[in-house]
């Protein structure tokens, strides 16, 4: 997100961030029960006498298959009583089926736009299994501080052109400075920041192909780094791939989704959020292909890692989402899947993440002299976000954020408790100085980057970088040394 001219100054202490929005944690997290269930025969008096009981304002209805439907409040009055339908009436022929389901594990945010998108204000949650676990409502979500953030977004879908797509994106750099300003959590204003970079994606997406996110689409346009992470910064850029389905109907070429994707990712630029400096786009041909074709890449990646620069493109693989297509042909999975099955690949992973470990040296070198600068990504975070990539993919978690990574390889004994909670701990605090540096940018209208002159920290922040780099190297260590689960 490139800088403008902001007027004032920062409202902002040493103190850590600590304010947690709710619609920035796992929709699993949020429920507030189990939930209300009801056979299909059961009468539309019987449900709403259940719901009166309950206090509730929805019945789920398990139709089998998976499948369930739903009845809420709204639905008896609107398609019972306003219809002059009697009381006895089953809740098979007013209720809403199949009804809009989510994972558990589908951020909170995501679910919020599902609901706008979908004009619906409750959604069942599933466990991975499908289980029934509760439902979510729109009120379980929205936080007064992060509001403006879902408005934002929902303006952004809406945009009718493309001067109106870059218009709703010019308040991204005010949306970002306000929600930091109000204390908010700096994962939860990344997690906000990238919702919103995805609807801007899928928004042009749509203005250049005519297609919807959720109809027949000619790609696949994921979404991989630190958006896909759910872990952006102001200063980040946009990395981007395409798939299509092998037996895709498809008059266009490959040539020309290409330049599809490279018209996408201009008009991206126009809106504040570049591409990748380093030509990790969709508009390349490294990057644009059939699922064979990825498929077949990824086993020689695998193979042989370090031949074409195999360890780079299986984590920029094992980081993707789908933002814009059809969610079957997400390559997260079978890309954590393929390197997982093969031990030599992860222990290379593994390697690739702790030997790091030197130029974190220098970076503690760069902290005693205090006369220096450091770029807090590069030698702080990213450490943090290969171990836990390195990690998860290990434990069989598929995608994911940094933290949520690092608490699954502690479930599953890949890392000790400490050492996760350690890792987590440090990001955060890493998260917390860069979102503090990119905001005085902002405000400054000075270029956005993740260089900081250890001089302009403050000395709690100095000591709570000193601390964290402390930390990392040392669990770089331990996995070095004595590998995994130790």
């Amino acid at each position: 997100m490139r800088a403008e001219q902001r007027k004032g100054s920062a409202e902002a202490s040493g103190a850590p961030l600590v304010v947690r929005d709710p619609a920035m944690r796992p929709a699993g997290e949020l429920l507030r029960g189990p939930a209300l269930t009801c056979t299909p025969e059961t009468t539309a008096r019987e449900a709403a006498e259940l719901m009166t009981l309950h206090g509730r304002r929805h019945v789920v209805i398990p139709l089998g298959g998976g499948t369930h439907g739903i009845f809420t409040d709204g639905d008896l009055r609107r398609r019972v009583v306003a219809a002059g339908l009697g009381t006895h009436t089953p809740v098979s022929a007013v209720m809403t089926s199949p009804a809009r389901t989510v994972p558990a594990d589908r951020l909170g945010a995501d679910a919020l736009m599902d609901m706008l998108e979908r004009g619906v204000r409750h959604l069942p949650v599933l466990s991975s299994t499908g289980d029934l676990l509760g439902v979510l409502e729109d009120a379980d979500l929205v936080a007064t501080a992060t509001r403006s953030g879902f408005l934002l977004r929902a303006a952004v879908a809406r945009a009718a052109d493309p001067d109106a797509l870059v218009a709703a994106t010019a308040r991204v750099p005010e949306l970002v400075l306000g929600l930091w300003r109000a204390r908010v959590a700096p994962l939860d204003v990344s997690a906000i920041l990238s919702v919103v970079v995805d609807a801007a994606a899928a928004r042009a997406l749509h203005l250049e192909t005519g297609a919807a996110r959720s109809g027949r689409t000619p790609f696949t346009w994921l979404t991989l780094g630190s958006v896909a992470r759910r872990e952006s910064m102001p200063g980040s850029d946009i990395d981007s791939a395409l798939v299509w389905a092998d037996d895709a109907q498809r008059p266009d070429s490959d040539t020309e989704l290409r330049a599809t994707a490279a018209r996408v990712h201009r008009l991206l630029d126009r809106c504040g959020f570049p591409s990748d400096e380093k030509g990790a786009t969709a508009a390349r041909p490294r990057f644009a292909r059939s699922t064979r074709a990825w498929m077949g890449a990824v086993d020689q990646w695998v193979a042989d890692p370090y031949e074409d620069k195999g360890i780079l493109m299986i984590s920029l693989l094992a980081d993707s989402r789908v933002a814009w297509g059809d969610d079957g042909l997400d390559l997260s999975a079978p890309v954590s899947a393929r390197a997982r099955a093969n031990p030599a690949a992860m222990a290379l992973l593994l390697r690739e993440a702790v030997v790091d470990k030197v130029r974190i040296h220098s970076l503690r070198q760069i902290l005693t002299r205090r006369t220096d600068s450091v770029n807090v990504k590069s030698q702080g975070v990213m450490p943090i976000v290969n171990i836990a990539r390195w990690a998860g993919m290990a434990a069989g978690q598929v995608g994911g954020s940094t933290p949520a990574r690092l608490q699954a390889a502690a479930g599953a004994e890949l890392l000790p408790a400490d050492d996760a909670r350690i890792l987590t701990e440090s990001f955060d605090v890493l998260q917390q100085i860069r979102l503090r540096h990119q905001c005085e940018q902002l405000e400054q209208g000075l270029p956005i980057g993740d260089e900081i002159t250890i001089a302009s920290l403050t000395p709690l922040y100095r000591s709570l970088l000193a601390g964290a780099v402390r930390e990392i190297a040392g669990v770089q260590r331990k996995l070095a040394y004595t590998g995994p689960g130790t």
